[in-house]
């Protein structure tokens, strides 16, 4: 495939049109219809705004004045069709501001902040309240992404429905996981694995066993099994474990961890 051919395929040309379509180096806005010189790149710069080397899109800009006025505060920065490739990953940038030690905060300079903040954090209280939700998901690792992906969205975020988060959204989690667990299972293969069985016991007095499997990636949760007529004979817990073993690959387990059982002694 040539230069040209890859280059074509960014899809910041979907807001720009190529004077000649054998040259790269000469594009025409779609919003403005500017004729301006510079690959995708500067396609890019003049869309974002704020480079001196390109003017920013006129079009761009008396559609962002035209917006709703925010009522007192200064005017929110508006956001176009290249925020979308130039914004950071809502996970990565939360991580960066806790390498360097910067967390979020409230700008002393702009009590409107203070104010807004204060708003949102009613709010969402409330809800955390209103549904008796714990107050600890504030501090699952997943919670500072969320919040930042909601801020770079910004006003006029429409709330997810119940279908969106029961069917098309809990699809992508699960492709997620899945894709995460594909990885753990290369790591078995590479470095070896540990298969750590947990017993406990629920509400209903049933002796039930989480397997989980541990490698250098981090450890990843099998299966929990009702072990309730097994835990008390050692051969029905070695065929357990023995059967655990085998789905996970004989030759990636280096060891298998339980607690100290006498059952589980005999089985080992």
């Amino acid at each position: 495939m040539s230069k040209s051919s890859e280059s074509k395929k960014d899809p910041a040309w979907q807001y720009a049109r190529m004077v000649n379509p054998q040259n790269l180096s000469k594009f025409i806005c779609n919003f403005c219809d500017k004729e301006m010189n510079g690959g995708v790149y500067r396609v890019k710069q003049h869309l974002a705004g704020g480079y001196k080397n390109v003017v920013a899109c006129s079009t761009r800009r008396e559609q962002g004045s035209n917006s709703s006025k925010f009522v007192g505060s200064k005017q929110p920065k508006q956001k176009g069709p290249m925020d979308v490739y130039f914004t950071p990953d809502p996970e990565v940038a939360v991580q960066n501001r806790k390498v360097k030690g910067k967390q979020t905060r409230i700008d002393d300079n702009d009590p409107s902040k203070k104010v807004l903040r204060d708003r949102a954090l009613v709010w969402f209280s409330r809800w955390m309240y209103d549904t008796g939700i714990p107050f600890n998901i504030v501090n699952y690792n997943s919670f500072g992404p969320m919040i930042e992906a909601f801020g770079q969205y910004g006003p006029g975020t429409k709330p997810p429905s119940y279908h969106e988060v029961w069917v098309p959204y809990l699809r992508k989690e699960v492709d997620r996981t899945n894709k995460t667990m594909e990885d753990h299972k290369k790591d078995w293969v590479t470095y070896g694995c540990s298969l750590m069985a947990d017993g406990w016991k629920d509400k209903r007095n049933r002796a039930l066993i989480n397997f989980l499997v541990n490698c250098p990636r981090g450890s990843m949760f099998i299966e929990s099994v009702d072990a309730s007529n097994l835990s008390k004979d050692a051969n029905k817990m070695f065929e357990l474990l023995d059967n655990f073993v085998e789905r996970i690959g004989e030759a990636n387990v280096v060891q298998v961890v339980t607690n100290s059982a006498s059952t589980n002694v005999l089985a080992g």
